[in-house]
């Protein structure tokens, strides 16, 4: 009879370890996804800004070099 009810309250312990235990790996993971949105979105980011930057070098110097042919 004691060997139960100890056992039930272990049971019951072991339960709520395990709750806490899902609730911070599911934070940790909740973290971890979000400094990964965070990183992908600032490379795009970057990534656009560079090809931006390369299309308007690109305009720039085939207006330089075609300006005088075509007069617009």
């Amino acid at each position: 009879m004691i060997i139960e009810r100890a056992f039930r309250r272990f049971r019951k312990q072991r339960a709520a370890a395990q709750l806490i235990e899902e609730a911070l790996l599911l934070s940790v993971a909740l973290v971890a996804l979000s400094l990964l949105v965070g990183g992908i979105s600032s490379i795009l980011k970057e990534a656009g800004g560079f090809t931006s930057n390369i299309w308007g070098s690109i305009s720039n110097t085939l207006n330089g070099l075609f300006s005088s042919a075509f007069q617009w």
